[in-house]
Order: structure tokens, then C-alpha cells, then sequence
């Protein structure tokens, strides 16, 4: 009985052939048999080891015992495939305790048959489970995604976007979909794009699954292989760079590009949109990007947005293993916390906030938690900040507790770690950006964020793919040393969002019957240290809404993809959930930039632009001079938040002269147009309005210097006294935040 998994090397031929049948039938094979030698072949074993059976469908398994670091070649290959059409079976898998070349993989993909190199017979060894010859039918979500899309094709929308958090299975829902197009005869070939090639060995597993073997011809385009005439074509993104020129716009009918929030990256959009396909299909767990690049708008907008099955949904669905989340704040320098209730930016809050403490000490903080919370048989990825940062962080562990990876290594060196964390006495792997996508290690039962303040978007991946549920995995403990006030919010913000979804019956991840393990009755577990706690309470206390930019633009395509519009400017705070006035100027400086940020080419900037067209010809009727764009800004407000700003008024209308010319050949008033931001806004009386300057911003300052420490001393001034710095500043919080730079 093997208990450690590195000792299968130490294993016979024939012992390890028995671990492998034993392996296969613990994952649900059944009459799993061992071939003798002159028995079933008539000269040796005929390149087939095992013969077993699973979903009435028989597998001829051939069992290569290698050193590790020698690779299987093509021979073996040839030699199960030979055995396989003797034995007439059509389902091949070909397994071992090493790895395969580049040219197996691509091969062993065109003739159907499956690979299990040492990492995924870990796994399997682990799980009890494979994908392997699984039958297949889509559960309710996945149906409702597939009736969704299918839908939208059939009225004319070529482009989708499936939104799926890790876990819910959005590559077998996109091959439902597919053999759904194929059963209605409206798609012919299909292209798998993936920037990694074990994500398209994992994928090509899922069609074949579904669409069973021999129905359809399958090859691969990676590792410089050529792509072929087959009805599937699965390719990473840098080999079908290099091959794109040979192949015409219409070769494939439906183009699927998973990860797709990778895809407005200049490479990958480049494939992309070389092809015309009759349906593109991105399929992503986080469909927004960091640097603003809009993947929505890339795969047709809101109305091609199918799924929206986020992480928050699959943790309140229980199909995630349970997070029990520590946030840790114990670097926080407590005479700051007073300062929260003043209006700073939050990158100054954070700067006073954080005071960082040594990595020595975070280490013994992680090592005493692990000791108090009990945790066996400890697996740790750790995510840290930088390649630095990890050479330096490692140092602290002890000795012979941790290893890492990072992109500067070569693969060779960072699957070697990998396989030494996963097999070793390493307790913990240090990684930065790694195990997003395509590596999975489900051992895995501790994850730690290092004062991470890197993006929403990458937090929630590792956090997602931390947590893909395993049948020997309950829960994952998670200890997350906040670096900022950001993510102590996102952490909050995801808390408060898990709770208020509605459960819905038919998509609920039942308890295990087992009774031995145990039941949660919440989906997901957040406690807080002290500090964080306290500043959380402040938080609420003061009603302070930290919203970061990335949250509020989030905010509003989720208003926009629900109604398919934007909210008129004075309803913004009464629709847009807690966003304010305040926090759009204070993000954004004005609606229009608030807009062009969440939602570029997605509405229709010429309403901004007619709107300071009327006000401009309005002024210029009464008064015979063209008003200033400063002016022009400061008329179209609403509760201090700018329509558009001084600079964005220039943009919409061009310099001055092309203005006044414009003016001066109008002899009628223009007609408004159709309301989007509504009267409060439109009709601002000019004969009101001044062009605040420079001059009167620092009055104001003067006024006010040693007076104003805190808000609540703002609460003590008088309404016109407050009013007026709203409109001088435009927001409260420019007023705090020049206020101290005085200082």
C-alpha cells in the first residue's frame, strides 16, 4: 500500500502496473484486468498493460515506469494504439510516472487518446476522480447557460461572453453548447484557444466526454505543430501566432478562446480577430481587466454576457470547498485610525495606515496560526508581492519548509519545485502570479495572501482556484495579510455580496452524506484581528463607503448590463449601490470620466457633447460672448459631480475658436436632446454660474487652515459655508485632500 507517492518509483514493473489498476478502479473503473503476457495478445502484452471498463465503456491503459526526467516518446504511443485496434477498443490512455514529449502530446490529441503523466496520476491518486470517460449531462446552470447562448445565436449575436467562476465547469458548458450548434447543423469546425497547453489537454478531455469517440477528428496546434483539416482544432495562442497567415478568415465556424480575459492583450487579440467565425465565445471566472481594457465590450457587450456565475454565486451554491478567511492586520499604526474621518485619498490612508511589519515576524504568524488552528498535513501556496520579494521572504521559513516558482525560471525548474512541494516535505511554496490558471494542486489546504495589494481581478483568481472542491477537501484555510484598505474592503465587499444572493434550490451543491465530514451552515467564514476589525467598524460607523475604482466601475456595468442603459446623473446615488456623488468626482473627477472608464464605446458620448453645445449657445445668447470651458464644466452639475470637466469639455468641442465660430453661426437655439442626464443638470441658469479660479480655491484654504481637522468639524460649519466648498472644490473630499497638502 502506497501512502507516500514519490515511493512509486521504488516500485517493480509489475508492482507499479498493480498500482496504476488499483488507482483506476479506486477513481470508478470497474473489472479492471492486467494482461498477460502471450494470454489476450499473441506475442507479448500487444502495447496494452490493463484492460478496464467505466460508463459501459471499455479503456485499454498502457503503464510506462520511467525515471523521472527521462520522458515517454512516440514508440509507446504507437505501441498502445497497435494493441488497442487488435484488442478493437477505442478508448486509449496512456499512463506514467514521468512525463511525455512535446510530440506525444500533440499526437496522442489527434488519435484520441488520453494522457496521464506523473502530475495527473498524483492526482488522481489523490482524488479518487478523473474526467476520463465521464458521463456527462449538463447540470441546471450549465443548461440554463447553453438555452441562453444558443438563444442569442439563433437571434443574430455573434459574440459571447461566458462568465463562470472556477469550478462550475465552463469548459464542459461551452462543449454542450458546441454539440448542441453541430446537432442543428449550423457549425461545422470549431478552434480551442488557450494560452497554456495544459489547459487544452484538460479541455480536449471535456469534448471528447461530451461528443464521445470517433464522431469527430480532433488535432492540436502547439509546440509548433502545424494545425490540420479536423473538425476540432485545439491551439495555444503563440503557436497559432506564428501560423496565422496561412490560414484563411473562414476557416472555423465557432472560435472559443478560454481565459478570456486575456484576450484584449495585443497578441491574443491579434488571433483573435484574424478570424471571422459565425460565433466567438470567450469563456472567463473574471471578466474585467485591471488596465481597463474592456473584455465585455470585445466579446459583444452586455447583451452578449451569458452566465455571471461569480465566485460570490458558487460559494453561496456550497460548489466551492468552505473558506475559513483570517484577515490579519496586526501592522496597523493605531494612532492613524482617528484619520479615516478625514477626506484622504486612500493611497494616503494606506501609506499612514500600513506600517509594514518585518517578514520575520509575518513568518512566525503564519507558523503560530497553523499551530493554532490545527492544520494537518499542511499544503501552503503563499502569494507574494514580487520575484524579489520571494527570494527574500524565503529566508525566514525554516529550514527546509518552502520552495517556490516564478516566470523568470525555466519550466523545467519551476515543474521540478512544483513536484518536489507536491511530494516533498515542503510545507509551503512561495509564488507570485503562478496557479492562476492550468496548474491545479488539490492537496492544497492553505492559502496566504502577503500583504498582496495587487489587483481585484488576480485576487479573486487564486482565491477561486484555491478553492476548487475536491472529495477529500472540506474547507481551505485562508490568512490574508491586508496591505491595504482596498483589499481589507474587497474581503467585506465579498462577505456582504456571498450573504445577499438568494439561494437557489435547483443549483444548491448538497452536503456530503458522509457523516463523518463536517457541515457548514454559512458559505464562507471571515474572521478579523482586532485592528481590522476596529477599522472596519470606523468604516461603518462613519459611513466612510470606501469604494475603490475598480468597485465603483464594477457597480456600474453591472447597472448597465441588468438595464441595458446608464442611470440619468442626479438618480446615481439612489441606483447605483452605495455609490456616491463624492466618490464618483473624487475616482473619476466627472460623470463622463466615470463613464468612459466602466464602459467605453458602450454609450453615446455625443448626448455630453450636445449638452455643453446648449449651454454654451444658451450663454452666448445672453450675454454675446462665448463662455469659457471652465464655465461651460461648472454649469452641468449635479450634488457637486461635474457632467464633464474642464479638459473633457475641450475634448468634446475642440478649442475655443472652433467653438466660437460654431456659436456665431447659430441664429436659433439648439433643440435638447432626448434627456439622459435630466433638468437638474441641463437647466442650471448661467446668470448663476462663475468661473471658480485658483484664487478662490486658496481663500477657501486660508479660511478654513487650522480649523478643519477632522469631518466632523466639517459637520459644524453651516450649510452655505459648506455649500460654497462644494462648489468651489466640486467635492468634500478635494477639499480635504488640498487641505492637507497645505499643511
Amino acid at each position: 500500500m502506497i501512502t507516500d507517492f514519490k515511493k512509486i518509483d521504488l516500485l517493480s514493473p509489475s508492482d507499479f502496473e498493480i498500482f496504476v489498476r488499483d488507482v483506476f478502479v479506486a477513481a470508478g473503473w470497474s473489472d479492471a484486468i492486467i494482461t498477460k503476457v502471450g494470454q489476450e495478445f499473441q506475442h507479448g502484452d500487444g502495447g496494452v498493460d490493463i484492460f478496464a471498463y467505466k460508463a459501459k465503456r471499455k479503456f485499454a491503459i498502457e503503464v510506462k515506469q520511467r525515471t523521472v526526467g527521462i520522458t515517454v516518446d512516440i514508440k509507446a504511443l504507437n505501441q498502445l494504439v497497435t494493441g488497442a485496434k487488435l484488442a478493437n477498443v477505442t478508448n486509449m490512455i496512456l499512463v506514467t510516472n514521468s512525463y511525455f514529449t512535446s510530440e506525444v502530446k500533440v499526437r496522442a490529441l489527434r488519435l484520441g487518446v488520453e494522457l496521464i503523466d506523473r502530475d495527473s496520476l498524483q492526482n488522481l491518486w489523490i482524488e479518487k476522480h478523473s474526467e476520463i470517460g465521464r458521463e456527462i449531462k449538463p447540470r441546471t446552470y450549465q443548461e440554463t447557460v447553453i438555452n441562453d447562448s444558443v438563444a442569442r445565436f439563433n437571434n443574430g449575436k455573434n459574440r459571447l461572453l461566458i462568465e463562470m467562476a472556477t469550478g462550475l465547469g465552463k469548459t464542459y458548458t461551452v462543449a454542450h453548447l458546441v454539440k448542441r450548434l453541430l446537432q442543428q447543423g449550423k457549425v461545422k469546425r470549431v478552434l480551442f484557444l488557450a494560452h497554456q497547453v495544459e489547459i487544452l489537454l484538460q479541455s480536449v478531455t471535456a469534448f471528447k466526454n461530451v461528443l464521445g469517440i470517433g464522431t469527430y477528428s480532433f488535432s492540436a496546434c502547439f509546440g509548433g505543430a502545424n494545425p490540420e483539416d479536423t473538425d476540432f482544432v485545439f491551439g495555444s495562442f503563440d503557436t497559432l501566432f506564428s501560423k496565422i497567415a496561412g490560414l484563411e478568415k473562414e476557416t472555423f465556424d465557432v472560435v472559443i478562446v478560454d481565459e478570456a480575459h486575456h484576450t484584449p492583450a495585443r497578441t491574443y487579440a491579434t488571433v483573435v480577430d484574424h478570424f471571422h467565425p459565425k460565433l466567438l465565445v470567450g469563456l472567463t471566472a473574471t471578466p474585467f481587466r485591471e488596465d481597463n481594457k474592456d473584455v465585455l465590450a470585445f466579446f459583444g457587450g452586455s447583451e452578449g454576457h451569458v452566465g455571471k456565475y461569480d465566485l460570490a454565486w458558487a460559494l453561496r451554491h456550497n460548489k466551492l470547498a468552505f473558506p475559513k478567511y483570517l484577515v490579519l492586520l496586526d501592522d496597523l499604526d493605531q494612532s492613524r485610525i482617528d484619520q479615516l474621518d478625514m477626506g484622504m485619498s486612500i493611497s494616503d490612508l494606506d501609506q499612514r495606515l500600513f506600517l509594514h511589519k518585518k517578514d520575520e515576524e509575518v513568518v512566525r504568524i503564519i507558523e503560530k496560526t497553523v499551530q493554532d488552528k490545527q492544520i494537518q498535513n499542511l499544503k501552503g501556496i503563499v502569494f507574494c508581492r514580487s520575484i524579489n520579494h520571494i527570494n527574500y521572504l524565503i529566508q525566514f521559513f525554516p529550514a527546509g519548509s518552502a520552495t517556490f516558482v516564478h516566470s523568470k525560471m525555466t519550466d523545467q525548474q519551476r515543474w521540478q519545485n512544483i513536484r518536489d512541494f507536491r511530494e516533498g516535505s515542503y510545507r509551503y511554496i512561495l509564488v507570485r502570479d503562478l496557479f492562476n490558471e492550468g496548474v491545479d494542486i488539490p492537496e492544497t489546504n492553505l492559502l496566504v495572501f502577503m500583504r498582496y495589494t495587487g489587483s481585484h481581478t488576480v485576487w479573486l483568481q487564486q482565491l477561486g482556484r484555491g478553492l476548487r472542491k475536491t472529495p477529500n477537501k472540506d474547507y481551505v484555510h485562508v490568512l490574508d495579510f491586508v496591505g491595504s484598505l482596498e483589499r481589507l474592503n474587497e474581503v467585506h465587499q465579498l462577505t456582504k455580496r456571498v450573504n445577499s444572493i438568494l439561494v437557489e434550490t435547483e443549483n444548491w451543491e448538497p452536503a456530503p452524506r458522509d457523516t463523518k465530514k463536517t457541515v457548514h451552515n454559512s458559505s464562507l467564514e471571515v474572521n478579523y484581528s482586532q485592528s481590522a476589525a476596529q477599522v472596519l467598524q470606523l468604516i461603518e460607523e462613519l459611513q466612510y463607503r470606501l469604494k475603490s475604482r475598480m468597485q465603483a466601475i464594477e457597480v456600474l456595468r453591472g447597472y448597465y448590463e441588468d438595464y441595458n442603459n446608464i442611470p440619468a446623473l442626479n438618480e446615481v446615488e439612489s441606483v447605483l449601490t452605495d455609490i456616491t456623488a463624492d466618490q464618483i468626482a473624487t475616482h473619476f473627477d466627472s460623470y463622463f470620466g466615470y463613464l468612459e472608464a466602466a464602459l467605453t464605446g458602450q454609450y453615446d458620448q455625443s448626448f455630453f457633447r450636445n449638452l455643453c453645445l446648449d449651454y454654451a449657445l444658451q450663454f452666448y445668447q445672453e450675454n454675446n460672448i462665448c463662455p469659457t470651458f471652465r464655465a461651460i464644466s461648472l454649469a452641468n452639475q449635479y450634488n457637486g459631480l461635474l457632467a464633464c470637466s474642464e479638459l473633457e469639455v475641450k475634448f468634446l468641442l475642440g478649442n475655443e475658436s472652433e467653438l466660437e465660430s460654431y456659436l456665431i453661426s447659430k441664429n436659433k437655439s439648439v433643440e435638447t436632446i432626448h434627456q439622459v442626464i435630466t433638468e437638474p443638470i441641463g437647466n442650471a441658469a448661467p446668470s448663476n454660474t462663475k468661473a471658480f479660479d485658483i484664487n478662490e480655491e486658496s481663500l477657501l484654504i486660508d479660511k478654513y487652515s487650522g480649523l478643519i481637522k477632522t469631518r466632523h468639524d466639517l459637520l459644524t460649519l453651516s450649510s452655505e459655508d459648506r455649500a460654497e466648498i462644494k462648489k468651489v472644490f466640486n467635492s468634500e473630499f478635494r477639499f480635504f485632500h488640498c487641505l492637507q497638502n497645505k499643511k
